[in-house]
């Protein structure tokens, strides 16, 4: 957890506590209202053991809006990044997206070699994209059309209505 974390549900922890004490409710009272253990409530007040669950739970038995915690806008900056596979993954599904969806390159029956070298992608990967491919068929957006040993793939047609 980063320091800004920490500090933050500290922050909620204290003003949960505060609207606590404003109603004159002892721990076991809002454990009472909340089914939350006093235990798990001392904590919270002390910014840990917070759940989603149970901050939206005291929210409503505190009466208090989840938007007066949240003022101001947190930095994005996730604390890990993702692993070079995945990153690798992500890349390769938003060109193979931008192919189908935004390209005219499906228009025509395109064997699955065809979309390796328009990607640029080694052809040892032909298995993979192959079920890529067949993804996008059960999604509706190609069709696939088997010839002997291979398949070739293109964009579904629309039929329009005058």
């Amino acid at each position: 957890m980063t320091d800004e974390d920490k500090a933050l549900l500290e922050t909620i922890g204290l003003r949960f506590r505060a609207k606590r004490n404003d109603l004159y409710y002892s721990l076991r009272d809002l454990s009472h209202l909340t089914g939350i253990s006093t235990g798990t409530l001392n904590g919270i007040e002390k910014g840990k053991d917070l759940t989603l669950t149970n901050f939206l739970t005291l929210c409503r038995s505190l009466e208090i809006q989840p938007t007066v915690f949240f003022q101001h806008d947190i930095v994005f900056n996730s604390p890990y990044s993702l692993p070079p596979d995945a990153q690798e993954r992500i890349t390769l599904s938003k060109k193979l997206d931008d192919l189908v969806y935004h390209s005219d390159f499906f228009h025509s029956a395109r064997r699955v070699s065809e979309v390796l070298v328009q990607l640029g992608i080694d052809k040892s990967q032909s298995n993979k994209f192959s079920v890529y491919l067949t993804n996008y068929c059960e999604e509706g957006a190609l069709v696939y059309q088997q010839h002997g040993n291979y398949k070739t793939y293109r964009k579904k047609k629309v039929n329009k209505k005058d």
